[in-house]
């Protein structure tokens, strides 16, 4: 057991045992609470669930927890991080589950917010999941409150039967540098791979930007990767493509020429994926800032230890990280021959707090 376990203000953690069968029956077999399922819990499946969790405690550290009331010890519910599988692809989840007379407490947001803190702190995760029935409005608005982000849905087996989910995600909030992992180049690679459909049908280039296309580069092990669509503007059906890839749009951020995407969890790494308007300032930005630095090895240096510097500096402060390298960004974009006026409005949304 990876220990101490989650707490929070008003709750603390711990793994269920033999003796927490009769307060598991009383939430699987409540209607109220497992309605999600569709159906209650049998005995038998009651303790299977004990089981699994404790097998989830034994290979991995964590599974649901039960959440007690710090005043009586009261079981409010179950809380928990878990191993998930979407589509082949293996993620950290975090879920819950609370008894009928503590809904709407606020207990719930509780206890996940402790959940995504440990696993980012103690576990080093770099994103969670949560999958969620789209009817469950309740967790839902959790996951909203926890700051996930939709990212699609999904058709899950839940026993013999196939149940759509909808997909939330967080990444972590701490900023971390590493030197440079020749996988980087080899992630690219699957992106295209995955896009390979969009290129296909709608023509257009895919550019590998950011530290991490840069050898050698010292960087957050986040991929930037820039699509340019042969036509300026881009349409419903490009926008439903990249749905079908599990790329869902998040709008410009205030920045035209640059539409921003979710992560697709078809993935399983951390990424960044923005559409690109052809000659459009931020574009030139990238591929400036990536040729540059690829052709100056001597500045590349420079930048991934003054990285390192501000990462060491702000470990959990992404904004006071992206402003502190802002000058230095701005006076190699000018080197690599941006105008001073564009450089300069860069260095200003580098400097400004993402919203």
């Amino acid at each position: 057991m990876l220990a101490p376990l989650p707490e929070s203000p008003r709750l603390r953690l711990r793994e269920m045992t033999e003796r927490d069968l009769p307060v598991l029956a009383d939430m699987l077999q409540d209607p109220a609470v497992t309605y999600a399922w569709e159906r209650t819990f049998s005995d038998r499946e009651v303790r299977d669930w004990l089981e699994c969790n404790q097998a989830r405690y034994r290979e991995h550290g964590y599974g649901y927890w039960l959440a007690c009331r710090r005043e009586d010890d009261e079981v409010v519910g179950q809380i928990g991080l878990l191993p998930e599988e979407i589509e082949g692809r293996r993620h950290l989840g975090v879920g819950w589950m609370l008894r009928r007379k503590f809904m709407g407490m606020g207990f719930a947001a509780e206890g996940g917010r402790a959940c995504l803190e440990y696993a980012f702190r103690r576990l080093r995760a770099g994103r969670i999941i949560a999958d969620i029935r789209p009817g469950n409005r309740a967790s839902c608005r959790v996951a909203e409150r926890l700051g996930m982000m939709i990212c699609g849905e999904y058709d899950k087996p839940v026993g013999s039967v196939i149940m759509p989910h909808r997909l939330y995600y967080l990444r972590s909030p701490l900023v971390k540098v590493c030197a440079y992992d020749p996988c980087w180049p080899r992630q690219f690679e699957q992106m295209r791979a995955l896009l390979e459909p969009v290129l296909r049908r709608f023509g257009g280039t895919l550019e590998h930007v950011g530290s991490t296309a840069v050898p050698g580069l010292a960087a957050k092990p986040v991929m930037d990767v820039d699509y340019i669509p042969p036509d300026p503007g881009w349409t419903p059906e490009l926008a439903a493509a990249l749905r079908e890839r599990g790329f869902f749009h998040r709008g410009d951020g205030g920045l035209p020429g640059r539409e921003m995407f979710t992560e697709s969890l078809q993935l399983d790494f951390r990424h960044n994926f923005y559409v690109c308007v052809p000659g459009g300032v931020h574009l030139r930005n990238h591929l400036l800032l990536r040729e540059y630095l690829r052709r100056h090895p001597t500045d590349a240096a420079r930048y991934g230890e003054e990285k390192r510097r501000l990462a060491a500096l702000y470990p959990e402060n992404v904004d006071a990280y992206c402003a502190g390298k802002s000058a230095l960004l701005e006076s190699m974009l000018v080197a690599a021959g941006l105008d001073a006026a564009s450089a300069a409005a860069i260095r200003r949304l580098n400097e400004t707090p993402a919203g």
